[in-house]
């Protein structure tokens, strides 16, 4: 029988294979087009600091493009003096022919699977540092997010693709009921260097301020979410939603004929910004660690 370890190695062995199999198929392909724009990369220590401005260092375009994609779809590892919290991006996108979409889909779907795969090995530990030991004894240097990270190929012909930033807040509504059992489960977990009585203290609080709100008064989760790459797709089928947005850590790959318009990312903030709607969630938060804030309907 095959230790965690193992399975791990395995796994990661055939998703290594399966990404050179796809990027032979991307290299063959008469008619691959490619645009990427590279990012700084984040210095160690410094992945906590506020982030003001992002500046394109690079549009690669054409060979040089699709050499940077390959390299961006199998990079997992931390690179020397770089931060191991704040994750590589490639926002870009490879354009193959459309007839290419039969041998470019199952491999797609084979990167993915394994990529789940992977993710699911490393979460049959339940415990955070355990899960970290054995990955990164495994796997020096290994950033899981990476590797988590699926690859997209769109399901339609694209018209246009428009890429931005977003940094927005992600805002879930929350039962009180689980969000209590949360609470009660988490008491006998203190984070390290917490003293245990202090962390229970602490929870028994949370759970007496969420047992005495009012009736009428909901819970929401409102937690910012890091300046990331986006991208903008246009269908060029009458679908709904004729527009979808995807995260752009890595390049998109399209199989499709048109050629698509695009709206190039631009440095970080952009000149033009959309007024947004204010937000309705306010005030104070009830439980600042978790970003829990009241929300009266």
């Amino acid at each position: 029988m095959f230790t965690l370890a193992a399975e791990l190695r395995h796994t990661l062995s055939l998703l290594e294979s399966a990404i050179s199999e796809l990027a032979q198929q991307l290299r063959t392909h008469a008619g691959t087009q490619a645009t990427c724009y590279q990012l700084p990369e984040v210095a160690q220590g410094k992945e906590h600091d506020p982030l003001e401005h992002i500046t394109i260092e690079h549009r690669l375009t054409g060979e040089e493009a699709l050499k940077a994609s390959l390299i961006g779809f199998s990079r997992w590892h931390i690179k020397p003096d770089c931060s191991a919290k704040a994750s590589y991006r490639l926002p870009g996108f490879v354009l193959l022919p459309a007839d290419s979409r039969a041998a470019i889909a199952p491999l797609i779907d084979d990167i993915n699977r394994l990529k789940q795969a992977f993710r699911a090995l490393v979460q049959q530990l339940d415990d955070k540092d355990k899960k970290f030991t054995l990955v990164h004894d495994t796997f020096p240097g290994l950033i899981t997010l990476q590797v988590y990270r699926q690859l997209t190929l769109l399901p339609y012909t694209a018209s246009r693709l428009g890429f931005t930033w977003a940094n927005k807040q992600i805002i879930q509504k929350v039962d009180k009921t689980k969000l209590v059992a949360q609470l009660m489960q988490s008491r006998q977990s203190p984070p390290p260097l917490v003293d245990a009585t202090t962390w229970q203290t602490c929870i028994d609080r949370e759970i007496y301020d969420v047992k005495r709100l009012p009736a009428g008064v909901e819970l929401r989760l409102r937690r910012p979410v890091k300046t990331h790459p986006m991208v903008n797709v246009r269908w060029s089928q009458p679908l709904s939603p004729r527009q979808q947005q995807f995260k752009a850590h890595l390049p998109l790959i399209l199989c499709q004929d048109e050629v698509p318009a695009i709206s190039h990312l631009t440095d970080y903030p952009p000149a033009k910004t959309r007024k947004r709607r204010a937000a309705r969630i306010g005030g104070e938060p009830l439980i600042p660690r978790l970003h829990i804030y009241p929300y009266q309907p």
